[in-house]
């Protein structure tokens, strides 16, 4: 269900170190563009309360825990109802855990070789992080020996490198303070923040 829905516009956000009201009100304006995937980084103040409140607040909406670091915080997160588990790490204890429970596993890879292993232990969707340094590129290349792998870049993605990502063959992309900036949330700007994840989308289905 989350690969699907986030493939229909192609945009996973980022909601990191968030107060829980903040984080709601985030995902409010981000939900009025129609972006329905959103991940919630486990390090962010009441994490859990976030996850659970934002998966009871909309069925459109496809809840994730993110910076997800070791199997305690995997558990704590399929607990609260997460519907997957992203990783910026190469972890395969939490793609067991996260497929015993029915849920999506997207750990973190750099080289060929962690792109492999992750696949091998079952990864679902492969974090190509941090895709911003390694650019555009270098995902074209990877993307030569591991054509049938979905990639989701994230870190360092914006709104102007985010369709070049799509058309070099992404899945998605995970965006975190470029899309939903920090001094809006703190000053509750959160019309521009839809603004901006409309004008996103619109720039990726110029590619698509």
């Amino acid at each position: 269900m989350f690969k699907e829905r986030l493939w229909h516009n192609g945009v996973l956000a980022i909601l990191r170190g968030f107060k829980e009201d903040e984080a709601i009100d985030a995902a409010h304006a981000l939900l009025e563009a129609g972006i329905t995937a959103l991940e919630v980084t486990s390090d962010s103040p009441g994490a859990w309360r976030i996850i659970e409140t934002l998966k009871k607040k909309d069925p459109r909406l496809v809840v994730g825990a993110g910076t997800v670091l070791d199997t305690e915080t995997a558990h704590q997160a399929i607990e609260v109802g997460a519907d997957f588990l992203f990783s910026p790490l190469f972890i395969p204890e939490m793609m067991q855990i996260a497929h015993r429970y029915g849920r999506i596993a997207i750990p973190g890879a750099m080289t060929p070789t962690e792109v492999m292993r992750s696949l091998e232990a079952g990864a679902d969707i492969v974090k190509l992080f941090p895709a911003g340094s390694l650019g555009v590129n270098y995902l074209k290349e990877l993307r030569g020996p591991f054509p049938y792998i979905p990639f989701l870049p994230t870190g360092g993605i914006t709104l102007e490198n985010a369709p070049d990502f799509i058309q070099a063959g992404a899945v998605g992309v995970g965006m975190g303070s470029s899309l939903v900036k920090r001094d809006w949330v703190k000053e509750k700007k959160f019309a521009q923040i839809t603004r901006q994840a409309q004008d996103l989308q619109e720039r990726i289905q110029k590619v698509v």
